[in-house]
């Protein structure tokens, strides 16, 4: 009798201990790769001993579900949805908020950082000791750093040479210009304000552009006139030196071209309140501008404004510059980082964030749906993303001439300046010398 106790004493026993390792044995599943779209089938085996993951990602409003955009709305619960059902060991915490860095700085410093969150791309820098590093992650996913854009490299490695998030869009500046009244699109200064004049004394606005008080007239106007020059707006320490010697000689030029632009007429004066690009939709409906310098993503916005046939009499080239050369075209977009240092909530939001934003298929199909550009060569290829007749154009120009604002403490500042002198000098409220003395009055005194 007692032996018979001892043997079901031992038996139960064993059970316990094997029902204990199996419940701790995630250690020895093995994890699937990096990219999103080859997750592994789960069953319900290998769902009931995986461990339970929860993490936190941290979206703009208007690249989150609550985006006032309903297909972007659709296409993220979708993912969501189709993300859980792949990994039903792993819980989503999505949030979402205004996009300022500052905001997120104060988080990452205080160590209270979501798991995962978006950055403005060319802020990227001012984040590296916070996140953490992806090379085994891009490993893994098949990602390579050399598929994206120069600009984009440059903003995602660190200065040790690691890989500290993911640009997962990207926007670029060209000059739009009537074919029929501008058969050949002018490449220097000289030439706008020759081809202009006729324009003019024709009844066209020749050039359209946001020279308003708001971030356009500093990255679609000031910068890339500017920085096609050689001009350095900030040193290597991030502090503003555009107002100095040679740079000041520089910026000069540009706020001189865009006086003499507006003083001939080539340049209407009202663009001095133009604030954005999308702004002058309105004007060009008209039928009455024959140039304007914009964005890539209102290609969209006038073929549904203006039909596609009015529309078709449009093209593009990279902004005109003093020399004719060097041309620089600002380039944006966003990024995905990691904060978590813990490899679980990694790896779940790293995998969720190829299937959605960053893989072929979810950068295809997130960057057609938002209207942005791929910052990745390979997904123009890609049979996911629908490009436009200027999708080609804007890919060689951000290409050859991409460039990212500097990742500096005072650019906000330096934009804000630029924004004020640029409109000042189009409204003929202040001289070019003036409006670069106050911008930099204020700049050196910081």
């Amino acid at each position: 009798m007692k032996k018979s106790k001892l043997v079901m004493s031992t038996l139960v026993t064993m059970v316990g201990l094997s029902a204990i390792l199996s419940g701790c044995g995630t250690s020895s599943t093995p994890k699937s790769g990096g990219n999103a779209d080859k997750a592994q089938p789960t069953t319900a085996a290998t769902a009931s001993s995986e461990k339970k993951v929860s993490f936190q990602w941290l979206a703009h409003t208007a690249y989150s579900a609550k985006s006032s955009d309903p297909k972007r709305v659709e296409y993220i619960n979708t993912s969501l949805e189709n993300y859980k059902k792949a990994h039903p060991n792993v819980e989503i915490d999505s949030r979402d908020y205004d996009g300022k860095v500052s905001n997120l700085m104060i988080m990452a410093s205080g160590d209270r950082a979501p798991d995962a969150a978006m950055i403005d791309a060319y802020m990227l820098p001012k984040f590296y000791k916070y996140l953490q590093p992806l090379d085994s992650y891009f490993e893994k996913a098949g990602l390579k750093i050399d598929d994206f854009f120069p600009f984009a490299q440059s903003i995602m490695k660190g200065p040790d040479g690691k890989i500290y998030g993911i640009q997962f869009t990207t926007d670029t500046r060209v000059l739009y210009y009537r074919k029929d009244l501008v058969p050949t699109p002018p490449k220097t200064w000289d030439e706008v304000i020759q081809v202009g004049t006729k324009l003019k004394a024709a009844g066209y606005d020749a050039l359209l552009m946001p020279a308003g008080r708001a971030e356009a007239a500093s990255v679609s106007v000031v910068l890339p006139m500017f920085l096609s020059q050689g001009g350095e707006l900030v040193n290597n320490e991030g502090k503003a030196v555009f107002g100095e010697g040679a740079n000041r000689e520089k910026m000069l030029n540009v706020f001189n071209f865009l006086k003499k632009a507006a003083d001939t007429g080539v340049t209407p004066k009202r663009s001095a309140n133009i604030k954005n690009e999308a702004d002058q939709n309105g004007d060009i409906a008209t039928d009455k501008v024959a140039m304007f310098i914009g964005g890539n993503w209102q290609v969209n916005q006038l073929k549904d404004t203006l039909g596609a046939e009015r529309f078709a009499k449009y093209a593009v080239a990279p902004v005109p510059t003093m020399s004719g050369e060097n041309a620089v075209a600002m380039s944006g977009g966003w990024a995905w980082g990691l904060f978590t240092k813990d490899p679980d909530k990694q790896k779940a939001a790293f995998d969720f964030l190829m299937q959605t934003y960053m893989g072929d298929k979810g950068m295809a199909n997130w960057t057609t749906i938002g209207g942005y550009l791929p910052p990745r060569k390979s997904v123009y290829d890609n049979a996911d993303f629908k490009g436009n007749e200027f999708t080609k154009t804007f890919r060689e120009i951000m290409e050859k001439t991409g460039r990212a604002r500097p990742a500096s403490d005072d650019y906000t500042v330096i934009s804000e300046q630029l924004q004020i002198a640029a409109s000042s000098v189009v409204s003929g409220s202040l001289s070019p010398e003036d409006a670069l003395n106050n911008a930099w009055k204020v700049l050196s005194q910081k």
